[in-house]
């Protein structure tokens, strides 16, 4: 499926499986604040309740309009680029996109659009959904008391992404976006299963270790395109074998 990128820059906000309606509502007030727009993915709480209005006081109107995502897929068709939030609360690194810095997510939502990925409230974003995003982030907490209500962590992370007023100088302006990479990825998990590697046993840590070097590298359109082209031609040389 081609992938469709709106055209527009700035933050877009996506709530993954919100439980709580004031928070549904304190962050949609938060989006507005700081210009972001915002959409949520399979939202367990009624962005209708008394509590979500009440909480968004002022940016009702944005909360009602958010599209409701019903799969990860559609959050790469409407940014550039996705970022998870995400502590990590202990789990390693090792396998997961690599880490991004604010001052990168300032600078691209002066020209693209850079989604940012809230897990719900208790459990946060699972392993499975971070591996399926570009990079990750985490916000500058103490380290003896690191967690912040979800709308905090929406407030936080929005002041200190908030897009630079005045595009700096272009400078790798042309990168591939989010569901392009998704396709590269997924027909080089094809090629590799078709050969045979990484066989049994853990497999799918070292599909994710291989998935988060090629999200480190950041390839640009033409790069991604070129990856795509070279995946095709030793499928089609290695189809008859």
């Amino acid at each position: 499926m081609p992938c469709r990128i709106l055209d527009g820059m700035g933050l877009l906000v996506v709530l993954v499986r919100t439980h709580s309606p004031g928070n549904l509502g304190s962050a949609s007030r938060a989006a507005r604040c700081f210009g972001a727009s915002l959409a949520l993915l399979d939202p367990r709480a009624d962005r209708l309740h008394p509590d979500a209005l009440a909480f968004a006081s002022g940016s009702e109107d944005l909360l009602s309009a958010a599209p409701i995502l019903a799969e990860w897929g559609e959050i790469g068709s409407r940014a550039d680029r996705v970022v998870a939030l995400s502590s990590l609360r202990g789990r390693a690194g090792r396998g997961l996109p690599p880490a991004d810095t604010w001052s990168a997510v300032r600078r691209e939502g002066a020209r693209h659009t850079v989604a940012l990925v809230f897990g719900p409230e208790r459990g946060g974003l699972t392993r499975e959904e971070l591996e399926r995003c570009d990079a990750r982030l985490s916000l500058p907490a103490s380290p003896a008391f690191p967690t912040l209500n979800l709308a905090q962590a929406v407030a936080a992370a929005l002041a200190l992404g908030q897009p630079a007023r005045k595009a700096p100088p272009p400078e790798n302006d042309d990168l591939a976006p989010s569901c392009d990479l998704s396709r590269l990825l997924g027909r080089f998990h094809d090629l590799l299963a078709r050969s045979g590697y990484p066989g049994k046993g853990r497999s799918d840590s070292v599909l994710a270790e291989l998935d988060s070097l090629v999200r480190r590298a950041r390839p640009t359109r033409r790069e991604a395109t070129l990856l795509l082209g070279a995946l095709a031609a030793v499928e089609r040389k290695t189809a008859g074998r």
